[in-house]
């Protein structure tokens, strides 16, 4: 059921940032909705096949957007089955995604293909470690791997979980292709991430692709959620549309990083995490 309800809200969510976007340029901006149905012209539109790719060009855009949703089906914002060493598995799932979608881009034989392939595993290189050791982080200071197991914001615990939020911001913005990591509207390829590994893609592989990065940025959302107090799915709504004012401002009035001071910005989610650790190994 998470999952399905992720999945329903991703083209709301990303559709209602572009138009905050809008609005702050003092242009009038799309409604949010119309998201939706640019998804729809996608999926009924045809796809094109590279005339020396593989099957490993269609798995691409199926197992980023499978990865995704398997990962959100394990977040326990709603009731559902719950099992030991969840957050590790939905982290690789996610992985999982970006994998093929990686191989995928390297599969057409396109230089920004490959561009965008080796700076997106860069990306993931240094954003994945402070991230499981944020949760870890979590899951020493609650009751075990289990994300339903995670602790919630108090007196007790503020330092440990305000660095685990901290941490999974910044692996949000990493995970999402945002700014300052990524702009998600730029056409210049020779500064492009995310984007370079789509460029070869149409139809509904583009579709597919669009649905899983939004997801993919809900699933954050969601594991943030799980640590603040409150009715889970509520906070998550609430979250939710905060990150769509965060990132409506963040792209219009910041700038992209340089690729070489990425490893400066992502740092921080290392930071984080391993401060998040020490402070749930101290408290013990």
């Amino acid at each position: 059921m998470t999952a399905f309800l992720l999945l329903l809200l991703a083209p709301l969510f990303g559709g209602s940032v572009k138009w905050l976007k809008a609005r702050l340029t003092h242009r009038r901006g799309a409604s949010p909705l119309l998201e939706y149905r640019n998804l729809a012209k996608l999926w009924g539109k045809a796809w094109v096949r590279p005339t020396l790719s593989t099957p490993v060009f269609l798995l691409g855009p199926a197992l980023a957007l499978g990865g995704a949703l398997a990962a959100a089906s394990l977040l326990p914002l709603l009731p559902g089955p719950g099992f030991a060493g969840d957050f590790l598995v939905a982290l690789y799932l996610l992985n999982l995604g970006r994998f093929f979608q990686m191989l995928s881009a390297l599969d057409t034989g396109s230089a920004f293909g490959a561009q965008g392939s080796y700076r997106e595993g860069l990306v993931t290189l240094l954003a994945e470690p402070g991230t499981l050791m944020a949760l870890g982080a979590a899951a020493l200071a609650g009751e075990g791997l289990r994300m339903a197991g995670f602790p919630v914001l108090g007196p007790q615990n503020a330092l440990v979980l305000l660095l685990v939020l901290a941490s999974l911001a910044v692996a949000l913005l990493a995970e999402g292709a945002r700014m300052p990591v990524d702009d998600p509207t730029t056409h210049l390829e020779l500064t492009m991430i995310h984007e370079a590994q789509l460029l070869d893609h149409g139809g509904p592989l583009l579709a597919l692709y669009e649905l899983a990065a939004s997801v993919k940025m809900l699933f954050y959302v969601g594991l943030m959620a799980l640590l603040l107090p409150g009715p889970k799915v509520l906070v998550f709504l609430g979250l939710a549309a905060a990150w769509v004012l965060a990132l409506g401002y963040l792209e219009t009035f910041g700038v992209k990083l340089r690729y070489l001071r990425l490893p400066d910005f992502l740092s921080y989610n290392t930071l984080f995490g391993v401060l998040a650790l020490l402070g749930a190994v101290w408290r013990f």
